[in-house]
């Protein structure tokens, strides 16, 4: 479903993106609860074919797990997600009209102990996060399964975008786990936003 608002003083759409993060993340702030599994976030901003997106969502929808790895197939499984994830376009609208050209890639989270990890695109492992705690191996697992996100943030070359361009969310594809994604986007004549879930993937830009 698409929701459209028209821009009665447009401002640019990277600014009007910056405005809108610090807004949802004040509003993150006040809400725990927002981190639920199956649910992700997309804002979108849209300046001729320049397209920047930022991206969050619990990292057991990407992963499958909110901890640090403990085996090399997990390892490799983080890596090939931030590989993705630095690499491919998270929305496109055809095969191949958007192109990244620059991505960054951050995993964070609250352990037990307060710290926080942080995971760039060049999608390197912290291991001093990754230790054992002798007679609370249980209690320590529960806890750093907890609020463990992905945020990504994406810069896309996109071509011949135009009113009412049609794109798709082609990180619900590679992530089958993300059941609901809100879109909040804006464009230079209009913003709006959309929630893609039960198999849909398409959105439009419609002014």
């Amino acid at each position: 479903m698409n929701t459209k608002h028209p821009l009665r003083h447009t401002l640019p759409a990277c600014l009007s993106l910056t405005v809108a993060v610090l807004g949802a993340n004040a509003l993150a702030a006040e809400n725990p609860g927002a981190h639920r599994h199956g649910h992700a976030q997309l804002k979108m901003a849209v300046e001729a074919n320049r397209v920047e997106l930022i991206f969050t969502s619990p990292a057991h929808n990407l992963a499958g797990f909110e901890r640090d790895a403990r085996t090399p197939e997990e390892e490799q499984r983080l890596e090939d997600i931030a590989q993705w994830l630095s690499s491919q376009p998270l929305v496109d609208m055809n095969a191949g009209s958007c192109t990244v050209t620059a991505a960054e890639v951050h995993a964070s989270g609250a352990h037990h102990d307060g710290h926080q990890d942080e995971h760039h695109e060049d999608h390197g492992h912290d291991d001093q996060h990754h230790h054992d705690h002798h007679g609370h191996d249980g209690h320590d697992d529960h806890e750093q399964e907890s609020h463990r996100e992905y945020e990504v943030t994406q810069q896309l070359n996109c071509s011949d975008v135009s009113a009412g361009q049609t794109f798709t969310a082609e990180v619900m594809a590679r992530f089958p786990a993300i059941e609901v994604l809100s879109v909040q986007w804006v464009s230079e004549t209009a913003q709006g936003s959309a929630r893609l879930e039960g198999g849909q993937t398409g959105f439009s830009l419609e002014d």
